[in-house]
């Protein structure tokens, strides 16, 4: 899982969502992944079979795209758990409508659950 950080812009302080919606679109199908209110970070899932994965985020009532490009490596968890993918985030971009800017804080998007991207709106 992508882990991100909501943050004020201008101060870079922890801020808060009022709502916050995030759907991953495919060529086939829009998923939602987030639908919260109050909240300060997220958590979403890279698409395994493709190096680039688009998001609709809603931030109190504004949309935005985020579209995040990255390499994908395949891991064995165990011979009985099978396989995950850890990928490396390249690129980030988004439509800039109430998100200012994405940063990539750590590229590694693997099992340990650190922070990835920081939002700021």
């Amino acid at each position: 899982m992508m882990n991100t950080v909501l943050l004020a812009s201008g101060t870079g302080e922890s801020a808060k969502a009022d709502s916050l919606r995030v759907r991953g679109v495919t060529p086939t199908d829009t998923i939602e992944f987030v639908d919260a209110r109050s909240v300060t970070s997220f958590s979403l899932p890279l698409d395994p079979a493709s190096d680039l994965s688009r998001f609709f985020i809603t931030v109190n009532g504004i949309h935005d795209t985020a579209v995040i490009s990255y390499t994908r490596l395949p891991h064995l968890v165990s011979p009985e758990c099978g396989y995950t993918f850890i990928s490396n985030i390249t690129g980030v971009a988004t439509t800039h409508n109430i998100i200012d800017t994405l940063i990539i804080e750590n590229s590694k998007v693997d099992l340990d659950g650190k922070k990835n991207l920081h939002l700021f709106f």
